[in-house]
């Protein structure tokens, strides 16, 4: 006859041996339908035209920081959006739909050209008004002055304490300038290489802010006067 203890040992041992037979029943059950993934083929998606992952070794687990997408929206390579489904703004009584996602679009084997986020050549919307320039100057003393200076020279003390900001007025006389700031802005220069500091602003500043910024930079009044 089995003692209380025996018996209670035994049952313990049962249940144990039974969780793990069910877990890996549902395991097995699970992998079976789970599809198959080829490198070549994807998953086999019906409409799937490629790939979801190219098999290369994209670095997902540090914070998600520099992981890759495994498929990258890029401006422009979605264009029928489900009624309703994003942003929209009022501009003289339209309905505007606004498109310009933050998403660092990569292009090809990486993020572009040594690995820089792929740079489009996006077109100013706005005008270069004067409220647009004054509320320019506000967000480009708010966001950009600490660093590159109110005067875009960079003699500041962030840079006098290690901070590698460089002057920007250089920028203002390149072809693409507009654009380039405008990328600037959005997704700094983090993923870049050489890998450089500015943080993006993409997530903090609407593309009304950005524009605003690059008419102020672009004007004559670029490091004049106050924001106040």
């Amino acid at each position: 006859m089995l003692k209380k203890n025996d018996y209670t040992s035994n049952s313990l041992i049962y249940g144990i041996v039974l969780v793990f037979f069910m877990l890996t029943t549902v395991t097995a059950g699970a992998m079976e339908q789970y599809p198959y993934f080829d490198p070549q083929k994807g998953y086999g998606i019906e409409n799937d035209a490629r790939p979801w992952f190219d098999g290369k070794d994209y670095p997902f687990f540090r914070e998600m920081y520099n992981g890759k997408s495994l498929k990258p929206q890029e401006e422009g390579s979605y264009q029928n959006f489900p009624k309703e489904s994003v942003p929209v703004r009022v501009v003289l009584g339209k309905v505007v739909r606004i498109y310009d996602p933050f998403i660092p679009a990569v292009h090809g084997d990486g993020a572009g050209t040594k690995g820089n986020p792929r740079e489009f050549s996006p077109k100013n919307p706005t005008q270069a008004s004067s409220d647009s320039i004054k509320r320019g100057q506000t967000l480009y003393n708010t966001y950009c002055a600490a660093c590159h200076g109110e005067d875009g020279k960079s003699n500041t003390v962030a840079v006098e304490k290690g901070v590698p900001a460089p002057p920007i007025t250089a920028f203002f006389q390149i072809p693409t300038a507009a654009a380039h700031l405008y990328n600037k802005i959005k997704y700094g220069s983090f993923f870049q290489e050489p890998r450089g500091f500015m943080p993006s602003y993409g997530a903090q500043t609407s593309v009304r802010d950005r524009w605003d910024m690059v008419n102020y930079m672009m004007s004559d009044t670029f490091g004049k006067g106050s924001s106040q």
